[in-house]
């Protein structure tokens, strides 16, 4: 049975884990992503991560899920939560360092991929799946391949512009999902109304707006709206037959998000009403570490 290494880098934490080709975790750990997520030091805890895994064991491939736009030959273009990533060969870097075989690729297409492969998306074929963590990742399945495009960088779901206004996005950019349903964008809204006097943390939000705090209102209703009208266009757009909700907002905010798929339904066209569903994650964690662990076991062989 082959193994592979899965490693997330995430604005917050940079996970990793041993998998079996059959889908098994065999061994799962997160440690602190650094401070400066620069690109010397993140590497470098990367590779810390990978020793520490790897230690008495057989690795067959490694596989690298990173947040933000991946080109085809793992390279890193841009990513709005790590501003100094541009361009950064990070496939080349990291085979030169092990001596084996890497795989890159984006932290939404490996969380998918995991879906597809042991999660929600199990013989599904046709469904799109949105990470609503430090910022907002997505990727699509049709007919059973991921969409990538022509560089290998689409699927940037997050970036969908869905308003006008509010704080600028890491891309740059005004009015992206990203700015209104991420952590990032979140506390940023939440600094503007001046919440950091009742929380800090975002995932208070939801307990703030239970109990009718005004400010947490308008926040978490925006959020709705934004993330609503997003979904909308998705359906519209690739026709799924199932929409899936990752990351660690998306758990904070469930009972919040309950009604959601009735809502969207009400809004589409005649024609896709029911046609789709929408279901919570229950990978977490662990979902970019298996799906990137199981791309690099299948272009390993």
């Amino acid at each position: 049975m082959r193994v592979s290494l899965g490693i997330d880098i995430g604005g917050t934490f940079i996970k990793g884990g041993v998998v079996l080709d059959d889908g098994k975790l065999l061994e799962f750990t997160k440690i602190k992503t650094p401070e400066t997520r620069g690109v010397e030091e993140t590497i470098e805890a990367v590779l810390e991560l990978i020793k520490l895994l790897s230690k008495g064991r057989k690795i067959n491939s490694v596989g690298i899920a990173s947040a933000g736009c991946v080109s085809k030959d793992g390279v890193i273009i841009f990513s709005p939560n790590f501003p100094s990533w541009r361009s950064i060969p990070l496939k080349a870097i990291l085979e030169q360092e092990l001596g084996i075989k890497v795989i890159v690729d984006n932290d939404a297409n490996a969380h998918a991929f995991g879906e597809h492969e042991v999660g929600h998306a199990k013989g599904v074929d046709d469904f799109i799946l949105l990470t609503l963590g430090t910022g907002v990742g997505g990727a699509v399945f049709s007919e059973g391949r991921l969409i990538r495009g022509s560089m290998g960088i689409g699927g940037e779901l997050g970036h969908i512009l869905v308003g006008e206004e509010g704080p600028t996005c890491g891309c740059g950019n005004i009015g992206c999902l990203e700015t209104y349903a991420s952590i990032s964008g979140l506390s940023k809204l939440m600094k503007m109304e001046g919440l950091n006097e009742a929380t800090e943390r975002v995932s208070e939000l939801a307990k703030l707006y239970k109990k009718g705090e005004k400010r947490a209102l308008t926040i978490i209703e925006q959020f709705k709206k934004y993330l609503r009208r997003a979904l909308i266009s998705y359906v519209h757009i690739f026709n799924p037959k199932l929409i899936i909700l990752g990351g660690g907002l998306s758990k904070d905010f469930r009972e919040i998000l309950e009604g959601l798929e009735e809502e969207v339904n009400e809004r589409v066209m005649p024609s896709f009403r029911g046609s789709f569903r929408i279901a919570f994650s229950f990978l977490y964690e662990e979902a970019g570490v298996l799906g990137i662990a199981l791309i690099a076991l299948k272009d390993e062989r």
